[in-house]
């Protein structure tokens, strides 16, 4: 609930305070923050008790938050909007992703880009990007008939699972790796494919590398193989993954 509520004041700090600094040092202030944080957590993880370990991750939104309402800025609003939510999904997303999170049936809400640098300037300056290639997504989906509701993943506690879109599904089982935060997939067929795994309460975003996006749905039809052209967009990116957000 703690980390909810940070988040969602995180939210709050950025709307209600003028913007009358650089959106560049904004950058700095959050960079600044989530070092310190990193290195407070890594002392702290010497100590084998939950308390440590729960008082390093509120300190990280904590951090980040003092950093928020000191220093907001950007002539553009909605840009420091994009780097905002990048910076909180990284941060709420990895503390909250855990083998039980992702147990349920999830509904596909949009697309979903993540990019594999850990640098934050290169995420934040990719925001507009990603924004710009989750349309273009969108329209790709569309296109096989992935719309809002009609592609389902279901992840169940005894290590089965099952996806489709429409009446087409495939089942298989997957393993959960709580350190890489990625899920692996076995069809029946025998194929595995690995996604990237955020789950931040009833949300949850599935990134795959744009071949192995393509691999896993060519085999629930052929008319999945126009999803090919994606591969040729997250080509254009440097370690850009693209796929799914979704809801319970």
């Amino acid at each position: 609930m703690k980390k909810i509520l940070l988040s969602a004041a995180l939210v709050f700090g950025l709307t209600s305070v003028p913007q009358t600094m650089e959106a560049q040092s904004f950058l700095n202030n959050v960079l600044g923050a989530l070092s310190g944080a990193s290195s407070s957590s890594s002392s702290s993880s010497s100590n084998d008790n939950n308390t440590s370990s729960s008082s390093s991750s509120q300190n990280v939104l904590g951090n980040i938050l003092n950093s928020v309402t000191s220093s907001v800025t950007g002539s553009n609003s909605s840009e420091v909007g994009n780097i905002l939510g990048n910076v909180i999904s990284a941060v709420t997303g990895d503390m909250t992703t855990t083998a039980a999170s992702v147990v349920g049936t999830w509904k596909y809400t949009e697309p979903a880009v993540q990019f594999e640098s850990e640098n934050l300037l290169t995420k934040a300056g990719g925001a507009a990007v990603a924004e710009k290639v989750e349309a273009k997504l969108a329209k790709y989906y569309k296109v096989v008939g992935i719309k809002a509701g009609t592609l389902t993943f279901t992840f169940n506690e005894d290590g089965t699972c099952s996806y489709g879109v429409g009446s087409r599904s495939l089942s298989g089982t997957y393993t959960f790796d709580k350190e890489t935060k990625t899920i692996t997939i076995t069809t029946t067929t025998g194929m595995s494919v690995k996604t990237y795994v955020t789950v931040s309460g009833s949300t949850m975003s599935l990134c795959f590398d744009a071949s192995k996006l393509l691999t896993l749905f060519t085999t629930l039809s052929s008319k999945f193989s126009s999803l090919s052209t994606i591969s040729s967009l997250a080509s254009n990116y440097d370690g850009m993954k693209v796929g799914f957000k979704f809801t319970k």
